[in-house]
């Protein structure tokens, strides 16, 4: 379990840093980005994406799960995106 959260750990780093490295590319202030609290959420959702993936237990994954349905999120943001 511990190999497979620290590899978790390093994948959520690693695509942070790209993340991040996207945003300046496209001539973002990333220090600015990253104190944002939408960031800080954005994260904590990565995390439990990638934790699902990996088989790493988190509780967020699971309550994202339990509430997915309830939310409707697909649905709004294809209508907004499109």
């Amino acid at each position: 379990m511990i190999e497979r959260q620290k590899k978790s750990i390093q994948c959520l780093s690693d695509v942070t840093e790209y993340m991040l490295h996207a945003m300046s590319k496209n001539g973002m202030d990333t220090a600015q980005v990253s104190r944002l609290p939408e960031f800080s959420v954005l994260i904590h959702f990565l995390k439990a994406v990638i934790d699902g993936e990996m088989q790493v237990p988190n509780e967020l994954a699971d309550r994202i799960k339990e509430m997915g349905d309830h939310l409707d999120i697909d649905t709004a943001m294809n209508k907004k995106l499109n």
